[in-house]
């Protein structure tokens, strides 16, 4: 099935926005465009077969003599921007101006092609007559040479000495032969502008998700707070809902082998196993008012919002790739390498994602502390009665004690001498405080486990014998 039939389906059948789908790449104009460029170039005896011949000779002759200046001896170059330069800002740039060039020697009225073989400036040269290049127009100038005139090779200046004036590279001793061509100019047009529309969509998109993240925040953010006698039981819900999002990693990767952001048929699969988890283990049947399973469902909403961005994102993506090589199989101007030097591609799809995923994690999942932010580095475990160290470092006080006991004098994360000097002046009070607020039923049972542990290091392992029997 041809690709322009499947882009067709897939943005009628993905259930995209309808803004979305009028946004998107419009791939059977800029086909019509090609092909009306490609009829314009056959016109003028400029098939795809003989482009392609004369680009290949000239790549061949750079190949065999180990140049990679070709730009300077090819005998013809398609320039896409004129005098536009790709570091200015998008505003500052001025539309596409493509131009096909022919050089002509002014003396001799040969196509330039100094570093060719004969044979192939033979064939150059008929090419120039049999398309009637000395009909087509001829760019005056600055150095007020003419065809035809007897000033000497010697007096010009060498070939390699490049200029540029309006665009349009000039090289010293040759005319500047333009083909006339426009449908190329359209084709580049509704190109750049279907991509302003979709970075102009992604920009609305952003903003409108931005807000729909703030008001669930503030939602979550009520039904999490713990000094509401109602939320007591909830808040380890939706902790545990939020680890396993977390170390889901939808969207983008954390780990050493996976560390980069997903496509959206990963991400969906990565979904659907946190949606399958957080299900099996129970948590949704948990929910029993409105208020939460609303939230909740709100959360769920958000991602996958996010994955239809992913997926509409790579399509357009896909199609603009696309087209850019139809492009360049039906003229042989060899684009697809040279564009993304003058377009940037709007990353819909990563960008919104991460832009999102950022909103999400810094105004929903940061309502409810996760456990694995204040573990103790050395057991794992909550950092009951929490000491940090002149370094910065905190530990929990049992760990603390078994370092000093051990003779471990130097901080195990910075290797700073701080354990050897801590004691109880160290001790984080405050964060004492938020750990027995947010983790409670976590700060009792690990105040009991010290409490059996410090038995054991005073009566030693019977201590926990007769624990158990009382």
């Amino acid at each position: 099935m041809k690709f322009g039939h499947v882009f067709k389906e897939t943005l009628r059948n993905e259930g995209f926005p309808s803004d979305w789908v009028n946004s998107a790449i419009s791939y059977s104009q800029l086909k019509k465009c090609i092909n009306r460029l490609a009829s314009e170039l056959a016109q003028v005896g400029l098939d795809p077969a003989t482009l392609g011949t004369l680009l290949k000779q000239v790549e061949d002759y750079n190949a065999s003599t180990q140049k990679d200046d070709d730009d300077r001896d090819r005998p013809f170059e398609y320039i896409l921007s004129g005098d536009d330069s790709p570091s200015l800002p998008k505003e500052q740039r001025k539309p596409f101006h493509p131009k096909l060039l022919f050089y002509v020697d002014e003396k001799t009225g040969e196509v330039h092609s100094a570093k060719l073989a004969e044979d192939t400036r033979s064939k150059l040269q008929m090419l120039a007559v049999a398309t009637g290049v000395s009909q087509l127009r001829v760019f005056e100038e600055p150095d007020n040479h003419s065809m035809g005139s007897e000033e000497s090779t010697e007096t010009r200046s060498p070939p390699n000495e490049l200029n540029t004036v309006n665009g349009i590279r000039k090289r010293p001793g040759f005319r500047t032969v333009e083909i006339p061509l426009t449908s190329d100019t359209e084709f580049f047009a509704t190109l750049t502008n279907q991509l302003s529309g979709l970075e102009a969509l992604q920009e609305k998109e952003e903003k409108r998700m931005h807000a729909q993240i703030e008001e669930l925040g503030k939602q979550v953010a009520h039904l999490t707070d713990p000094e509401r006698r109602n939320n007591k039981k909830l808040v380890p819900v939706w902790r545990q809902i939020f680890q396993i999002y977390v170390e889901s990693s939808i969207f983008f990767g954390t780990t050493e082998r996976d560390h980069e952001a997903h496509d959206a048929d990963k991400a969906g699969e990565r979904f659907l196993e946190f949606s399958d988890k957080i299900a099996k283990e129970g948590l949704v049947d948990k929910f029993k008012k409105a208020e939460n399973v609303n939230a909740l469902n709100a959360f769920m909403h958000i991602n996958r919002e996010i994955l239809q961005g992913l997926r509409f994102g790579e399509i357009n993506h896909v199609a603009m790739l696309k087209i850019l090589k139809k492009f360049d199989k039906q003229t042989a101007l060899g684009v697809k390498s040279t564009v993304p030097t003058y377009i940037v591609f709007p990353e819909f799809s990563s960008h919104l994602a991460k832009a999102v995923c950022a909103s999400v994690s810094s105004q929903i999942i940061t309502h409810v502390p996760l456990l694995d932010d204040y573990s103790c580095p050395m057991c794992m475990e909550l950092k009951w009665r929490p000491v940090r160290l002149r370094c910065g470092h905190v530990f929990c006080i049992r760990c603390l004690i078994v370092m000093q006991t051990n003779k471990q004098h130097r901080c195990p994360l910075c290797r700073e001498l701080t354990v050897v000097d801590a004691n109880a002046g160290n001790l984080d009070l405050e964060l004492a405080e938020f750990l027995k607020r947010w983790f409670p039923d976590e700060v009792k049972a690990k105040q009991k486990y010290n409490e059996l542990m410090a038995g054991v290091d005073q009566y030693g392992e019977v201590y926990k014998e007769k624990c158990s029997v009382m």
